[in-house]
């Protein structure tokens, strides 16, 4: 699909270069987890690129073609709770942060693309002040409604601003497998840079290339 909602950069997301080449040709493919009802089945959904372009000076793999975000996560379903095992990483995530910053209790601890607030709940648990952003609404609604307070709106240097201003600097901001779908990073880097305290950490996890061949291929 070639239209408003898709557009295609013409340089890396990372570095800016313009040398990004095809390295893997794909077809098109409808939004995953968009899920239809049976008496849906006969309607066609919209497909989106998902060819993968390589960046020839940084070596950063990605895709060009943007999808506008709203329509991706605006009504996201998915939620981290309902998967035990990364339940239990986000666990030990949260303790191991927590012992290598040394944060004081009552520290605030901000998450950009926090899902349900599995992550930020074991946080919670340790003394933490926490705070999600999201831009699914019905499932910041329900992490709000569960006692983990989430923003639903995508993380921008103005959101960093209203929260800085409203409960002061973060000692950790963390981002799990979202940083790299945006296509704004640097205005995320920004409102990260803004938000933290002067001795505060960003912590965040991506997809590694070399790790999903590995596992594809040894499976």
């Amino acid at each position: 699909m070639k239209n408003s909602v898709v557009h295609t950069r013409k340089d890396c997301r990372l570095c800016g270069s313009l040398e990004i080449e095809l390295a893997l040709p794909m077809r098109s493919s409808a939004i995953g987890d968009a899920y239809v009802t049976k008496e849906e089945l006969s309607i066609v959904q919209n497909s989106y690129p998902l060819s993968l372009y390589l960046c020839k000076k940084c070596g950063h793999l990605q895709l060009p073609d943007v999808v506008d975000p709203e329509i991706l996560f605006g009504n996201y379903i998915y939620r981290t709770s309902t998967s035990p095992g990364l339940v239990e990483h986000f666990q030990r995530y949260a303790d191991n942060v927590i012992e290598s910053v040394k944060c004081p209790i009552n520290s605030l601890v901000v998450e950009i693309g926090s899902n349900d607030g599995s992550l930020l709940g074991f946080f919670k648990k340790r003394g933490m002040r926490v705070l999600g952003v999201d831009p699914a609404r019905e499932i910041a609604s329900q992490a709000t409604q569960s006692g983990v307070e989430t923003i639903p709106a995508f993380f921008t240097l103005e959101v960093a601003k209203r929260i800085k201003e409203q409960q002061g600097s973060a000692s950790i901001v963390a981002a799990n497998n979202v940083f790299a779908h945006a296509d704004n990073m640097n205005e995320i880097v920004e409102g990260i840079k803004f938000l933290l305290a002067p001795e505060g950490v960003f912590v965040f996890e991506v997809s590694y290339l070399a790790d999903i061949f590995f596992s594809i291929f040894c499976s």
